[in-house]
């Protein structure tokens, strides 16, 4: 029992940490690395529309045809829920450490060798997709996310031209370096405590 509910927390903190992870890197990542942005000032104020969270026109972006405000707009509401969910994560781990620190100390090693091993499967899962089958998990995701053919645009979009398919990678490798710095620091931990005793 005490290893199930373990997992079960490991399972919890680690998908609390890759929401963290995601959330960094939206908020520092916007470009492919060594690009030069077109439209630098509408290429703010877009990710500025795409990541506060209240609305504002879209009057200095009319750069984009209606096809693509419409797919800005879902990115949007698609960010806003994964937002929500990152903050009730963040405040059911908050829980859950102060029940492991208070309640369950004896847990919190396995709980940690636990989300090691998690996140060692996600990132070595999450390079292997990069590596080998990006394109048809790309295409899938945005199936599952977006409206039939509302994520296609032709060659000149500006999306397209500020979002290639490169970027898309570059971020999940980002991500994964957020969360792989954060999962090596538990498990240096989870080293330092077996080696004090």
């Amino acid at each position: 029992m005490v290893k199930f509910f373990s997992i079960f927390l490991a399972l919890w903190l680690s998908f609390a940490l890759l929401l963290g992870a995601f959330e960094l890197t939206l908020y520092l990542f916007h470009s492919p690395f060594g690009s030069t942005i077109i439209e630098p000032e509408v290429h703010a104020k877009t990710w500025e529309y795409l990541l506060r969270q209240e609305y504002i026109a879209f009057i200095d972006l009319d750069i984009f045809t209606i096809h693509e405000k419409r797919h800005l707009l879902d990115v949007k509401r698609l960010f806003e829920s994964i937002y929500s969910i990152w903050v009730i994560s963040l405040v059911s781990t908050l829980f859950v450490v102060a029940f492991l620190y208070f309640r369950a100390r004896e847990m919190v090693e396995l709980v940690r060798r636990y989300i090691f091993w998690i996140g060692a499967v996600v990132i070595i899962g999450s390079f292997l997709v990069v590596a080998i089958g990006f394109l048809d998990s790309f295409g899938w995701l945005h199936h599952l996310l977006f409206p039939a053919n509302s994520w296609y645009f032709a060659e000149g979009s500006i999306l397209i031209v500020w979002f290639p398919i490169v970027y898309f990678q570059e971020f999940v490798v980002v991500l994964m370096a957020f969360y792989l710095l954060v999962v090596v620091y538990l498990s240096v931990g989870c080293v330092s405590q077996r080696t004090d005793k």
